[in-house]
């Protein structure tokens, strides 16, 4: 048995300590884990329980630092998982951790993807919507669920090419220039023809 012989709380971060055992530095760990254990100064401690310290520490410090990342805005599962690998997090303590975030609704990749596609449903096409949900780590299968009503997919498109074409005149490379705008902005080709169709008999009436 080992004697904790200070519990010394950091300057730099008053939620961590430096916890020194049998006169020498151990470990930092964060204070709500040495809480948790009831770990004090003079009390006798054995290696697993000085383990558990780190490991409960590791735990309390990755989940702080993931809901400081989650109050910039909502990520996905994947997002979060990158996050926690940066931070050098162990693959054990990621998944006690990402469990955790779903448990208190801090990650949901459903919500994520409903939040996201009435977002950008406004300025984008639901193919696009569905590829950069792709692209921030949502399964395809979950992506490929995503359903925008088509009279709105159609409404959008309408205002962005009303936008893109203000003081423009129809002509043959304008219109295929606002083609590839419509196609980048994930619209599907349908819809994209149509508009183009328009502009080209010069129709105005886009009820």
């Amino acid at each position: 048995m080992a004697i904790i012989s200070q519990i010394e709380i950091q300057k730099r971060n008053k939620q961590r300590v430096n916890l020194y055992v049998d006169g020498e530095f151990y470990s930092g760990l964060q204070l709500v884990a040495v809480a948790r254990l009831g770990l004090r100064e003079g009390a006798e401690v054995d290696e697993a329980t000085l383990k558990e310290a780190v490991h409960q520490s590791e735990i309390s410090y990755a989940f702080e630092k993931c809901v400081d990342y989650l109050s910039k805005s909502m990520k996905t599962t994947k997002q979060i998982r990158d996050y926690l690998r940066k931070k050098g997090v162990v693959s054990e303590v990621e998944e006690i951790v990402v469990q955790k975030l779903k448990d208190y609704h801090y990650v949901d990749d459903q919500l994520y993807i409903q939040l996201y596609t009435e977002q950008n449903s406004l300025s984008k096409g639901q193919r696009r919507i569905k590829n950069e949900l792709m692209q921030k780590g949502i399964y395809k299968e979950m992506a490929e669920q995503v359903e925008v009503d088509d009279q709105k997919q159609r409404q959008t498109a309408v205002e962005l090419s009303q936008k893109y074409m203000k003081n423009k005149t129809n002509d043959f490379k304008t219109l295929q220039k606002l083609q590839r705008f419509l196609v980048y902005r994930g619209f599907d080709y349908d819809v994209v023809s149509q508009i183009i169709g328009q502009y080209r008999s010069g129709e105005d009436d886009w009820d």
